[in-house]
């Protein structure tokens, strides 16, 4: 626990944990929020701020702060989140690396220990970032944008806004959780690869290309799908998006949630093990 509680606070204390929140803020602004019905143009959150009438805001519940909240962790956070959920134990762990001490800190917990603070730091750090900016996000909205309850909705229409939460508090809570964990996992890739790569750029630049190809491989192979109808394997297929952990916030059964729930696990698995037996393996330590 005191290996922890050190890495945490180099982890946090640092200027790139700062700019993990704030670039998390940013990013939710540029989400994609309303699609003009008459142009067909497409609208961020910040452009929905700048541009559009703020009675619209008041005649249309999309406009809600409930659901531009639901919209800040979407858009082009799948692919920049692996960078920027990496920043603060990018920032700490390469700072530790270059000062030398890492072999002694090493010999003084033991490698196990080590390796174990380490990922407990990097998923905690990278949760932690995210959710508070998408909580500095949130909070934004809610004073810009009406909520639910100025809106006239029928029982048909809210059980359809919050889908399977019964109120707005809890769909809150849940989107908070999953913005949490889809932080966290997000930082597994540079944790793995940093068990055998020295250059931060390297570190934290590959996972956001290995994120692109991997939702463009998704893409294509439920197009191919769609072509040939099979739409059951469709379904299964869209559990793997890069930021499919998002999806938990939708459903309750874990029929519905399986898929999202094996395949983030195993990214954190496969990473973690990999760190730790790459890490143990090396003469050097890791220096």
């Amino acid at each position: 626990m005191k290996a922890l509680k050190c890495d945490l606070n180099k982890s946090i204390l640092n200027i790139g944990y700062v700019g993990a929140v704030l670039l998390t803020t940013l990013l939710c602004f540029t989400a994609k929020a309303y699609t003009d019905p008459n142009t067909a143009k497409i609208y961020t959150v910040f452009e929905c701020i700048a541009k559009l009438d703020k009675q619209l805001f008041a005649d249309d519940y999309s406009f809600s702060s409930y659901l531009m909240f639901a919209k800040g962790m979407s858009g082009y956070m799948a692919m920049f989140l692996p960078i920027i959920a990496a920043f603060p134990f990018m920032t700490a762990f390469c700072a530790e690396r270059n000062s030398g001490s890492m072999r002694f800190t090493i010999t003084r917990t033991g490698g196990l220990r080590y390796y174990l603070s380490k990922f407990c730091s990097a998923f905690l750090c990278g949760g932690s970032a995210v959710l508070f900016g998408y909580i500095i996000f949130g909070v934004i909205v809610r004073i810009i944008f009406p909520s639910l309850s100025q809106y006239e909705l029928s029982a048909d229409d809210l059980s359809f806004v919050l889908v399977n939460n019964k109120n707005e508090l809890i769909g809150v809570l849940r989107y908070m959780l999953s913005a949490f964990l889809y932080g966290a996992i997000s930082t597994m890739p540079a944790l793995f690869i940093s068990s055998f790569c020295k250059n931060p750029y390297l570190i934290t630049c590959v996972p956001f290309m290995v994120t692109y190809m991997w939702q463009i491989a998704v893409q294509k192979l439920i197009a191919n799908s769609m072509m040939k109808e099979d739409f059951d394997r469709a379904s299964i297929l869209e559990n793997f998006y890069p930021n499919s952990i998002m999806n938990l916030s939708y459903y309750t059964a874990f029929a519905d949630t399986k898929y999202i729930l094996f395949f983030n696990f195993g990214i954190i698995l496969f990473s973690v093990i990999g760190f730790i037996v790459i890490m143990n393996m090396r003469l050097d330590k890791g220096v």
